[in-house]
């Protein structure tokens, strides 16, 4: 996974995405690692006939941590897949409109997707209950309280990748309005 060039990190904005694409490359990687030895060693423990049951489960919600981390890598270097069959034939002039068009598309759909996370998260409404069993009962959201099948954790730690990546996508497409955009597609 690259990661933007120092002639692209210009201003304040550009440096917090890079920053975060440095820490997304990390946290990308290491799940993929950890995923990795999590089956392995559940291989070998089926193998001995002791199975570690909570290995899947974990290995599970690693990978969803690690896509949610490596597509906001993605949003900020471009390199999610695309269809250019209509880039491909413009000129230079309006690939760069073209790509104005797909950051403020992408930059609406980062704000619907966190406009859904506070209703989901429901900060306020957490914070004026007086117990989370209370806010479950009334609310019937039960994100704070719903624990993982074999692991007995909270889901939400797992969770909270997804308001990571909004926030984050959105520092990159907003980073990106305070450049040029390049030259050419890639």
């Amino acid at each position: 996974m690259a990661e933007l060039p120092q002639s692209e990190i210009s201003g304040p904005l550009q440096r917090l995405s890079a920053g975060f694409a440095w820490a997304e490359a990390r946290l990308t990687g290491l799940m993929i690692l950890t995923v990795l030895a999590l089956l392995l060693a559940n291989v070998v423990s089926r193998a001995f006939g002791r199975p570690l049951i909570w290995t899947d489960e974990l290995a599970v919600y690693l990978m969803v941590v690690g896509a949610f981390a490596g597509a906001s890598l993605g949003i900020a270097n471009r390199e999610h897949l695309a269809v250019t069959l209509l880039a491909d034939r413009l000129g230079p002039g309006a690939q760069k409109n073209l790509l104005r068009v797909v950051d403020t598309v992408l930059l609406a759909i980062l704000l619907i997707f966190g406009w859904t996370l506070w209703n989901w998260f429901d900060l306020p409404g957490v914070i004026a209950a007086e117990s989370m069993s209370d806010y479950a009962r009334d609310s019937f959201n039960f994100m704070y309280q719903e624990p993982t099948t074999t692991l007995g954790i909270r889901k939400l730690w797992f969770w909270l990748i997804m308001p990571f990546f909004c926030f984050s996508g959105l520092i990159h497409v907003a980073a990106r309005f305070g450049k040029p955009a390049p030259d050419k597609l890639q």
